[in-house]
């Protein structure tokens, strides 16, 4: 899929320093807030 969630130049820094991407709807009230303490929100995905 395209999603376009991200850059690519963002995409290959993470790829390349192995860096996990977290993907969550910016748009869901108070989903930032749970990413930053800890619970689970989004999908976390390794490249």
């Amino acid at each position: 899929r395209n999603l376009q969630v991200m850059d690519a130049t963002a995409f290959a820094l993470c790829r390349d320093q192995k860096l996990p991407i977290r993907v969550f709807s910016i748009n869901k009230p108070g989903a930032l807030k749970r990413i930053v303490l800890g619970e689970d929100e989004g999908t976390l995905v390794h490249v």
